[in-house]
């Protein structure tokens, strides 16, 4: 007994009938209102036009009177005389039929410049609750109203029956829900047990996904794929973190190992090619310079990305900074004839200066070197969004194909002939250093963009 109490189906059919209940009642008690308010609404509607098609029938019939008896030439004595004598006998008739028309609506009027001014047709009594309107005759016309009534008691009965065959529908929906909820359990149960199964595979196994199975269960299944995946990145992200660390030492290794006699070869290279200087043989002295230097970019290279330095935050006018690295840039063009446009206002931002130069400076010279083209444009574009600055480098150069698309950011990874595929797993690194995020957009033949978002920090 107890395990039928603790089951999921019965669980679910108690929610369910009780859940009905409560809904019954208050969607009756809802409905109800919404539709005693919508008659209401609709029965006022209604009663305005009918007083408004009579006292706009009043008005004509008096002024077509005015017009035939010359009410404006006349006594007082003598317009009231007419009055009485022709225009109440004929809107009176006018009245009675209209009155006649609409049966269930109490009409009457009060018109001050009758003998009689009251008239009221079909009286449904006076204690009773009413919806009237009213509508006032201009003073032009002798003043007075023309009012429309029907009961309330109307209204409630025809709500009241609308109500009932509702409810009917409900109790039988309710009905036929509970018996598809018996056949929908059944089906629930088995997709309960295959995420059981499905939970004890992962444990073994972070790569296994559950497929989609729609609806609740399908929910839960997919929460489940998304913390799988997020466990296996913070896993992969730990051995990453394990593997800079490995990286760093390496590096400071290398750095030491490499450096010293790097600078000497350097150095000696440099004195034999000044004492070879315009002799034939200085041209085999010319590619160990470059190359020497090239390595001591590689090392530099290794050093920055294994071996973070700590953030040093200034505040800094962007304009200034980014009309600074198109300076420092142009000295990367060659030949080439590019535009460089700059957009952006005076913002100022908290961040490590001397690292946000080696970030865009790296995205400037690597459009530099994509632009293949007669005629190059390299846009900056800044935009102040809240919290948030974002910052977007976008060139009309060679852009790149998928693969590359979704590997620029992976150490080493490079598709030029000279790179160390570290300059922007760099750049992705000081984004991720200052909090910020980092998105590309690029179409082989068409251009890259690089959006850059960066938080607003308070200098502390």
């Amino acid at each position: 007994m107890r395990r039928i109490f603790t089951s999921i189906r019965f669980q679910l059919i108690f929610v369910l009938v009780i859940f009905i209940i409560f809904t019954f009642f208050t969607i009756s008690s809802s409905i109800s209102q919404y539709l005693e308010q919508n008659e209401i609404s609709s029965e006022t509607k209604r009663l305005t036009v009918i007083s408004k098609q009579i006292e706009e029938r009043f008005e004509k019939m008096y002024t077509a009177e005015s017009l035939l008896r010359g009410y404006d030439h006349i006594s007082q004595k003598e317009r009231n005389l007419y009055i009485n004598v022709f225009l109440k006998p004929a809107f009176d008739n006018y009245f009675s039929t209209i009155s006649s028309a609409y049966s269930d609506v109490e009409i009457g009027y009060y018109l001050p410049i009758f003998n009689n001014p009251v008239n009221v047709q079909s009286s449904k009594g006076n204690l009773i609750k009413k919806i009237i309107v009213m509508v006032a005759i201009p003073e032009k016309y002798g003043g007075g109203y023309i009012f429309s009534a029907i009961p309330q008691f109307i209204i409630k009965d025809n709500v009241n029956a609308v109500i009932y065959s509702i409810n009917r529908i409900i109790f039988y929906l309710a009905l036929i829900t509970m018996l598809i909820v018996l056949i929908i359990t059944s089906f629930f149960s088995v997709r309960i047990l295959q995420i059981r199964k499905g939970l004890k595979n992962l444990e073994k196994n972070l790569d296994f996904r559950f497929p989609n199975y729609g609806g609740e269960i399908g929910d839960i299944a997919t929460s489940i794929n998304i913390m799988a995946e997020n466990l296996k990145r913070n896993v992969e992200e730990m051995q990453k973190a394990e593997a800079l660390k490995s990286l760093g030492l390496f590096t400071a290794g290398i750095v030491h190992e490499v450096r010293n006699p790097l600078t000497s070869i350097k150095g000696f290279a440099t004195i034999l090619s000044q004492k070879l200087q315009g002799k034939d043989e200085e041209r085999f002295v010319k590619p160990i310079l470059t190359e020497t230097e090239r390595l001591g970019r590689i090392v530099d290279d290794l050093l920055k990305y294994g071996k973070p330095t700590p953030l040093t935050l200034v505040k800094f006018n962007l304009r200034l900074f980014f009309n600074h690295i198109l300076e420092l840039a142009k000295q990367y063009e060659s030949n080439k004839n590019i535009k460089f446009d700059l957009k952006c206002e005076d913002l100022t931002i908290v961040a490590d200066e001397r690292k946000l130069e080696e970030l865009f400076l790296n995205l400037v010279i690597n459009a530099i070197q994509a632009i293949d083209k007669e005629e190059g444009i390299i846009e900056i574009e800044c935009i102040s969004e809240g919290k948030n600055i974002k910052i977007i480098v976008q060139d009309n150069g060679s852009g790149m194909t998928e693969d590359t698309l979704k590997n620029i950011f992976v150490p080493f990874y490079t598709t030029k002939e000279h790179g160390t595929g570290l300059g922007l797993a760099i750049v992705h690194r000081i984004v991720e250093e200052h909090g910020g995020e980092i998105f590309v957009e690029s179409k082989l033949g068409v251009g890259t963009k690089f959006i850059i978002v960066l938080p607003t920090r308070d200098l502390q």
